[in-house]
């Protein structure tokens, strides 16, 4: 290493002199998760401040769907979360509201032991405490891939952070459920099998994770999610009704005829499949679909099934979840940043390659359009991005050097 190296508390960022210095990341990322944070406190102060959670002359939020599938539950009725008549007479009860864009519940009956506590609560108090609780639980999640604030900080920068809050939905809670299962499927098998199992709460999400735990001969995480798995389905059933599980399908199989039948459902998915919405024809948006997901699918078993870096293993499986899984929305993309996490881990380990560093950074920009195939064709950019990294025979452009038992590294000039 060069004689006029220098410390810095995360490795490999200052190897690189302009915009990628831990300094200057730790600034852009607070100013941008600042302006979020101020624009979310306002949004979320306006709706909660009023008679009315939403405007009558706006869509209505994503959380209400939550809130209210939680409430039905608590008044034991929670089999009519899956009734788009009943959820609507319900809207109309709580909210005062006439019907507006809110589609009946169509999540597993396990996801009820998540909305069922926000329904011991007022939404005024149940849709900020959600927020709070989830984000700090997907920024948990970073910390634990790379232990550093300015990785925190920066895991509040992109896009999808801002939708996800503002809807209410559950983009950290899938993305903190898949960073914590990752974090320790390596060394925690039976542990990691636990979140995995939970990520079954959003099924799509988890399609490649049997590929992945198949490919590695890791027995003991894949046995332990499906225990999980298993669990959770029956313990659903006896808290809130075995005929919760058929309402579920029934209401699963009507929303896919509503997406495979109307190019409009379709507009809200950011998945290959939603070129549908654009004018593209059903057989060949699913082509494209099938296409994308077979190569995602790919890259994962030959990454989990040889030798290399556990960080590049778990940021194909992250990436490759998204781009496998035609039912994605914008919220979702929130686990683009725990694929991202484990790719820049590898990095500051191992060192960066040429270019690696501006192409996340043209990603991060990118999700700025978080609509239509764009976050997929992002997603598929990153996962060709970690291959290379996987395949590369050459240097790395800058490869920090740890020492000591801190943080700080000494870098200089490649070697």
């Amino acid at each position: 290493m060069s004689a006029n190296a220098h410390d810095i508390g995360l490795p490999g960022l200052a190897s690189k002199p302009g915009f990628f210095t831990e300094n200057r990341l730790t600034l852009y990322a607070s100013g941008v998760a600042l302006g979020y944070a101020i624009a979310l406190t306002v949004e979320v102060f306006r709706r909660i401040s009023q008679v009315r959670p939403v405007q009558l002359d706006q869509p209505c939020v994503d959380f209400m769907w939550m809130w209210l599938s939680g409430k039905l539950a608590v008044l034991g009725m929670p089999a009519q979360a899956y009734d788009y008549s009943a959820i609507s007479t319900a809207q109309r009860t709580f909210f005062g509201l006439p019907d507006c864009a809110l589609e009946h519940f169509d999540y597993p009956p396990t996801m009820l032991f998540i909305t069922e506590p926000l329904g011991l609560v007022p939404y005024s108090v149940a849709f900020p405490l959600w927020i709070a609780i989830t984000l700090t639980f997907y920024l948990a999640a970073v910390y634990l891939i790379i232990p550093h604030r300015t990785a925190v900080i920066a895991a509040l920068a992109p896009f999808p952070v801002w939708f996800t809050a503002i809807l209410g939905h559950n983009g950290f809670f899938s993305a903190g459920l898949m960073g914590v299962a990752l974090v320790l499927a390596e060394n925690r098998p039976w542990v990691s099998g636990i979140f995995i199992g939970a990520l079954t709460y959003k099924p799509q999400l988890g399609i490649l994770f049997p590929v992945a735990l198949l490919a590695s001969r890791n027995w003991r995480a894949l046995a332990s999610a499906t225990i999980v798995s298993l669990s959770l389905a029956s313990l659903a059933a006896l808290a809130f009704g075995y005929e919760t599980w058929p309402a579920f399908i029934r209401a699963l199989a009507e929303r896919a005829a509503d997406v495979s039948g109307d190019p409009h459902a379709a507009t809200p998915l950011v998945s290959f499949f939603s070129i549908y919405s654009l004018g593209v024809s059903s057989s060949a948006a699913w082509t494209l679909q099938l296409i994308a997901s077979v190569f995602a699918a790919a890259a994962v078993c030959f990454l989990w099934a040889g030798r290399f870096p556990y960080p590049l293993k778990a940021a194909s499986l992250a990436i490759g979840s998204l781009i496998a899984s035609p039912h994605v929305h914008g919220y979702d993309v929130c686990i683009l940043t725990i694929g991202v996490a484990f790719l820049v881990k590898d990095g500051l380990s191992r060192g960066f390659l040429s270019g690696e560093r501006t192409t996340i950074l043209l990603c991060w920009g990118g999700l700025f359009l978080l609509s239509g195939p764009v976050p997929a064709i992002i997603s598929l950019v990153l996962l060709c991005l970690l291959l290379r990294r996987a395949l590369y025979p050459g240097e790395p452009a800058s490869v920090p050097q740890l020492r000591g038992r801190t943080n700080a590294v000494s870098v200089g000039e490649p070697p």
